[in-house]
């Protein structure tokens, strides 16, 4: 009897362990557990990402001599010879264009993104990808490198073969002592100080839609495409100042030239992307994603280029526009980490090429009375460089 009654214990305590368990699965869920949770993500909502970039580029610039050392006697009273138009110094290269295609530095930037997932897994996102300004800086003042300033300093001033130039342009009427303004005529002749600049920035504004294509437990990939206007920006900069015998100059013996390429292309990017789950840790669990996408573009140019004094009494410039169709290609690789419900973490290496672009590769004309420098077409862009984000699903 004894006995009976133990196993009826025993019994009736599974059951009463198992009404326990039935009575927990019947508990509703938590509606909110964390400003990032709600009951089922599949359901979808809003999600916002902010990545960091760290990329480069490359410059489309070839060599172009800008300056030499010397004088171009005008009158030939600097050379004593009389005859007009005598070179007078070592024509030593003192500034070129290849001295701004030196090694590229890397410019910070974002990737932000806001979109809406919905129920069926179509997530469609706006996007806009930036990246700071890089500048690129080279200059020529009176100390030569080789330090051979001439028997009359004449390797301490620059030379420039700018032409078709008003009177506005002359400069200071006194660049050497003794010597008549005909001889140093012109802002680009006897200038004691050059300087160039090449400026580059970079955005992207897009619309992005993803359409799941398959998935399972450790795998998914899907689709990815929309309307995109990529904008890339080159600008040319030169600065010469004339300073006359006792160092002085002002805005108006100082001439300015800029050669500015706006490339804006409209167009479609489509492609596809994968994501692999790679388990879960105490800290979280980690995924590979790899997408892969070409694009399409119009791509409208303006272009702008003149010569002007600082002071800004005198300019002549000439805009153009020219187009040309761009093909890209961009593929993203990274890491993601889970590290809480509704954020990730996302660490990868993003690649992008652009073909057909159009930029000023000799980007100087020096003839004031045109101002048209060469345009050259099928320039290959490309951009790489490091990001790292997080994102976080509402």
């Amino acid at each position: 009897m004894r006995m009976r009654f133990r196993w009826f214990v025993l019994i009736m305590g599974l059951l009463g362990l198992c009404s326990a368990v039935d009575a927990q699965t019947d508990v509703p869920p938590v509606i909110f557990t964390g400003p990032l949770s709600h009951p089922r993500y599949d359901d979808g909502g809003v999600y916002f990402g902010m990545r960091f970039l760290h990329a480069k580029t490359n410059r489309q610039l070839l060599s172009q001599q800008i300056a030499i050392r010397g004088i171009n006697d005008g009158d030939g009273t600097l050379s004593g010879t009389g005859i007009p138009n005598t070179f007078v110094g070592s024509r030593e290269e003192a500034l070129n264009t290849a001295q701004l295609t030196g090694p590229g530095t890397y410019q910070p930037g974002w990737d932000l993104a806001i979109g809406y997932r919905f129920q069926s897994g179509v997530a469609v996102e706006l996007g806009w990808r930036h990246l700071v300004q890089a500048k690129y800086h080279a200059a020529a003042s009176v100390l030569p490198p080789s330090f051979d300033v001439g028997a009359k300093f004449q390797n301490t001033f620059l030379y420039a073969p700018v032409v078709n130039f008003p009177t506005e342009f002359a400069g200071n009427p006194t660049n050497i002592p003794g010597v008549t303004n005909a001889a140093t005529f012109g802002i680009w002749n006897a200038a004691s100080i050059m300087s160039i600049d090449l400026t580059q920035r970079y955005d992207v504004y897009q619309v992005s839609a993803r359409i799941p294509i398959w998935q399972t437990d450790s795998y998914r990939s899907y689709g990815l495409f929309g309307p995109r206007i990529a904008w890339i920006w080159d600008r040319f900069d030169w600065r010469t100042v004339d300073a006359d015998d006792t160092g002085s100059a002002g805005p108006d013996t100082t001439a300015l030239y800029h050669n500015m390429v706006s490339n804006r292309m409209y167009g479609m990017h489509f492609g596809f992307g994968q994501d692999w789950f790679l388990g879960t840790t105490p800290i979280g669990a980690l995924s590979f994603t790899m997408d892969l996408e070409t694009g399409l573009y119009t791509n409208l140019v303006k272009a702008n280029a003149g010569y002007r004094l600082a002071d800004r009494s005198i300019s002549f410039n000439r805009a153009r526009r020219m187009s040309s169709f761009v093909p890209s290609v961009e593929a993203r690789l990274g890491f993601k980490w889970y590290p809480w419900e509704g954020i990730s973490v996302d660490v990868g290496y993003d690649v992008q090429a652009y073909f057909n672009t159009i930029a000023s590769r000799r980007p100087v004309d020096f003839n004031v009375g045109i101002v048209d420098p060469e345009y050259d077409y099928g320039m290959f862009r490309w951009f790489y460089g490091l990001r790292f984000g997080v994102g976080f699903v509402f």
